[in-house]
């Protein structure tokens, strides 16, 4: 039988609002189970088009109070407005105050670098722990993929402020080994106070699913963002390189770009030919959609950046059953491909050669990859593990 931990009270501050999929999977799954042994209170920001959703918004609120979690919701302001910016950092301030002001809490647990905004003035009138849960080098983020100038006073505030948050922090938490390897040299922290914690899978929800009657073409898959940390040209330089070797290629893309945006990509890279889906799917329609990719595709921009990021498709992919095909945009995913089998590193720099593309397809075919996938997602992105690893952190603060 487990027994709650009454003197651990966990203040846990999201700026991702758990009504989208990516706080539903990546927070709120984590501290239902958490709030089995610990006593949380959650505040996320919220996006103003969701709360547009009654049901879905009554939902969370259940699936809350089920695991008695306070679940205290902000509206994240969108725009350019000066106005709309103050608010947000206004409430990622004064909204822990007041919790503080409320409840002893022992633990605050920060997820990413905007909740960091309230820890100065929170230490200097509580006494607490801090989790900083780093996400991944977001100022540098904003620099690489958004622009920001690194003599701009934004990008300078945040990294003085990534500083202070390394130096406070009583444990950090990031994706990646070689993220911890460089906060640790550079933030002088030391390794026991690092822990790397991929993102989640939940295998209720991602599974290989009853197998279907092959497809004679080969289904390359793309899940998610088409801009921002992805080099689409690149990607789509690579499918025109697959064309070649096999004129039945089909991709599927499962994103929130347009038919049309995607139809027009196409065609500036001579594929307005390809056979494509496009589709935005809800997060309980994924899986089945993903069983149907004989491989993930896509490339990253390579960056500094990108050293802290393991993005969430890939457990789920792995976790159907899906091998991958990247750019080496990080030591961890190198170690991972070329390790475990689970799929094929590509420089999407340079031609996919002949040889490239027998070895990619003896791996698709493998009646072997599929559970192997599995196998491996089950080791590295069990949302089961990642919650045993937060709370031990927890009972270790």
């Amino acid at each position: 039988m487990n027994f709650k931990n009454i003197n651990k009270r966990v203040l846990y501050i999201s700026p991702d609002g758990i009504m989208e999929p990516l706080g539903d999977s990546q927070v709120l799954k984590y501290l239902e189970k958490l709030s089995e042994k610990f006593t949380i209170t959650l505040i996320s920001f919220e996006k103003k088009e969701d709360f547009s959703c009654k049901n879905r918004l009554q939902n969370i609120k259940d699936r809350c109070l089920a695991s008695n979690i306070d679940w205290q919701y902000k509206q994240y302001r969108q725009g350019i407005f000066v106005l709309s910016y103050l608010l947000n950092v206004f409430n990622f301030i004064s909204s822990p105050v007041l919790v503080l002001l409320k409840q002893k809490i022992s633990i605050i647990h920060i997820r990413s670098y905007m909740p960091g905004l309230s820890i100065p003035l929170l230490s200097l009138l509580f006494n607490f722990k801090l989790l900083f849960d780093i996400r991944g080098f977001w100022a540098d983020e904003k620099h690489d993929r958004l622009g920001w100038k690194k003599n701009s006073l934004k990008y300078l505030f945040f990294k003085k402020l990534e500083h202070y948050l390394f130096r406070r922090a009583d444990a950090v938490v990031t994706l990646t080994n070689c993220s911890k390897k460089y906060i640790s040299k550079h933030f002088n922290k030391p390794d026991e106070a690092i822990s790397v914690i991929r993102t989640c899978v939940d295998f209720d929800e991602f599974k290989i699913c009853v197998p279907k009657i092959k497809n004679p073409s080969l289904v390359i898959g793309y899940l998610g963002s088409i801009d921002a940390a992805y080099d689409f040209d690149l990607f789509l330089g690579f499918l025109s390189a697959i064309k070649k070797f096999n004129s039945s290629l089909e991709v599927r893309f499962l994103t929130k770009s347009s038919s049309e945006k995607i139809k027009y990509l196409l065609k500036k890279n001579n594929l307005e030919d390809l056979i494509f889906q496009n589709k935005f799917l809800s997060r309980g329609e994924l899986s089945d959609a993903i069983s149907e990719f004989d491989l993930l595709a896509f490339c990253l921009k390579e960056n500094f950046s990108i050293l802290a990021s393991m993005p969430t498709k890939i457990g789920e992919a792995l976790a159907c059953g899906v091998p991958i095909i990247c750019n080496s945009f990080n030591e961890d995913i190198k170690h991972i491909v070329q390790t475990e089998g689970v799929g094929q590193i590509h420089n999407f720099n340079e031609p996919f050669s002949k040889e490239a593309y027998k070895k990619l397809m003896l791996m698709v075919d493998n009646p072997q990859t599929g559970q192997k996938c599995n196998n491996f997602s089950q080791k590295e992105f069990s949302l089961t593990s990642g919650v045993s690893s937060y709370a031990k952190i927890y009972e270790r603060l």
